[in-house]
């Protein structure tokens, strides 16, 4: 099991916080960094496809999460952080069959556990692009 997934279901299905801040937090704490205090409330609207189902909140969730290790203000951080997110991404697009949340939901959402086993997979894809291009 990778380090995005270890506390996954305890975060998104006990906790009950939102694909979104659930794939943020797992993605930067999977390198080690502490999640910001203000994520949550930043992410909050991304969840149920922010707030209109037109696109997942826990592939938005694993975008920011992307951006925020990768992107350091230069333009090649920057570049590279375009690179790994359009990855990701496509990764998803592909795992899914979509990347909208309507149809995530439609074929996903489980009531006791909502979405969690597309966030799942969102997570298994956000843990190969960040070791790809964070190394760990």
């Amino acid at each position: 099991m990778g380090k995005i997934k270890q506390n996954l279901y305890q975060v998104y299905v006990t906790e009950q916080t939102n694909c979104a801040q659930t794939m943020f937090a797992a993605g930067i704490q999977s390198q080690g960094d502490e999640v910001p205090e203000a994520s949550s409330r930043m992410l909050g609207v991304y969840s149920g496809g922010v707030s209109s189902e037109a696109f997942c909140g826990g592939i938005l969730g694993g975008a920011a999460a992307i951006g925020y290790l990768l992107n350091h203000g230069d333009e090649q951080s920057f570049e590279t952080s375009k690179q790994a997110c359009r990855e990701f991404v496509e990764r998803c697009r592909n795992r899914l069959g979509t990347t909208e949340c309507s149809q995530i939901k439609a074929v996903w959402r489980k009531e006791e556990i909502r979405c969690y086993d597309a966030v799942e997979q969102i997570a298994e894809e956000l843990e190969s692009v960040l070791k790809k291009y964070c190394g760990q």
